[in-house]
């Protein structure tokens, strides 16, 4: 599954925040979700990164989420999805450092559970319901490939 895939889901009403095309094609390995402060030590490469902000505070300034993102990027994270609900929407300083760190970020609508696009993700990875992919390995690569390139 690739970032374009999560970020076209309507049921999941991601809204994008930040992310440059050549990154939409990213592959997301799978999905964690985390409030640590410094993110880094659960964060495999590859990983969507689903985040509350419980750590960020408005007093806090740049400085918090600079670390917060630097993190990311140094744990090779793919993207974050930051919910809403706790401060009514992402803050900028966040946004800020996503971009200054190329990693792309989307805001979480406060109504979206953290479980929903957990599953989604999950779901589309293993092939669907049966847990079997539908199609072989090399074919599933080549179909998200050109899905990632805008095909239909």
């Amino acid at each position: 599954m690739h970032i374009a895939h999560l970020l076209r889901d309507e049921s999941l009403g991601l809204r994008p925040l930040w992310c440059e095309d050549t990154m939409l094609g990213r592959e997301i390995s799978g999905v964690t979700a985390t409030d640590l402060a410094d993110p880094a030590p659960s964060v495999r490469p590859g990983e969507l990164v689903l985040s509350g902000l419980l750590w960020w505070t408005p007093d806090d300034g740049p400085a918090k989420a600079e670390r917060f993102v630097s993190a990311l990027r140094t744990a090779g994270a793919a993207a974050l999805l930051a919910g809403e609900k706790t401060h009514g929407g992402v803050p900028d300083d966040l946004v800020h450092a996503c971009r200054r760190y190329a990693v792309p970020v989307a805001a979480v609508p406060a109504h979206v559970m953290f479980r929903t696009i957990t599953d989604s993700v999950q779901l589309r990875q293993r092939g669907g319901p049966g847990g079997r992919p539908a199609l072989p390995e090399p074919v599933r690569e080549r179909l998200n490939r050109l899905l990632a390139e805008g095909a239909d």
